[in-house]
């Protein structure tokens, strides 16, 4: 009965060597050295574990591993490229218990068949290894696979337009009426109070971001307008001016310094 290979053969002229590599539909590895030019030789096949589920992927694997050392020991010469070949000769049945006494024996007419019928056209071997899934019933990886974690979602649109605007080399910043504001570029982020101003870390940018997206998330649609925060320990004079610092703490809230105690009448000691 017919069979379908996958395999490739390989040069390489410093040696004077050559080497073919052959995968069937039972999942056997076959191997064939000798000189560039003469007759190779064949090796004894690599059969699949009898416990195997999935034996032709793990020897796919083997096969795109082989190709690899292959190409790093010197074999770059393309002598037949990795291609999917249907030949009319009958592989050997594989026994249940493919090793010892039971082994697949070397097959060099399977081998120089494929080597005879590969196209000669050039061809990436997991594109030759795709094609076999597909003639022999295999599901084949996509060629895009999704990454862990599923399909990237799509940005907000406020957050795309802001993406934009900064690649356009532009600048966001806050409404002008607001003494303590920022200002967003490419290259960074800056906080001010007033003219004065302070450009935050990479590190500090990271911290702020996920700060305002967990307040985000903790208040969804809030309505309330912002208010200073105020402790009821030390309640803030009315009359007490701004403070004369423009630097935001990323991280736990340091505690207000103790006050001077009063004496009797309002009198300071």
């Amino acid at each position: 009965m017919p069979t379908t290979v996958v395999g490739f053969r390989l040069g390489c002229d410093a040696r004077s060597r050559q080497t073919t590599v052959v995968l069937t539909e039972s999942g056997v590895l076959h191997r064939s050295n000798g000189p560039l030019g003469a007759t190779p030789k064949p090796g004894r096949p690599d059969a699949p574990a009898s416990v195997d589920p999935h034996p032709v992927p793990r020897q796919a694997a083997k096969l795109r591993k082989l190709h690899a050392e292959l190409t790093g020991a010197g074999f770059s010469r393309v002598l037949v490229p990795p291609a999917c070949v249907r030949l009319e000769t009958d592989e050997h049945p594989l026994h249940a218990k493919p090793y010892g006494g039971n082994a697949p024996p070397p097959h060099p007419e399977l081998v120089e068949e494929f080597v005879g019928l590969a196209p000669a056209g050039p061809m990436p071997l997991d594109e030759a290894i795709r094609s076999f899934y597909s003639v022999v019933g295999i599901p084949s990886r996509p060629r895009n696979p999704v990454p862990p974690g599923g399909a990237p979602r799509p940005l907000p649109p406020r957050v795309e337009q802001a993406l934009h605007a900064l690649a356009r080399g532009g600048a966001i910043a806050s409404p002008p009426r607001r003494r303590v504001g920022w200002r967003i570029t490419a290259g960074g982020v800056r906080l001010h109070l007033g003219p004065a101003g302070e450009a935050l870390t990479r590190q500090e940018i990271a911290d702020l971001q996920a700060a305002l997206a967990a307040w985000l998330r903790l208040n969804p649609q809030s309505p309330r307008s912002p208010q200073s925060p105020r402790s009821p320990q030390s309640p803030q004079s009315p009359h007490a001016g701004p403070s004369a610092t423009g630097r935001l703490l990323v991280g736990p809230a340091q505690p207000a310094p103790p006050r001077a105690p009063t004496m009797p009448g309002g009198a300071e000691p």
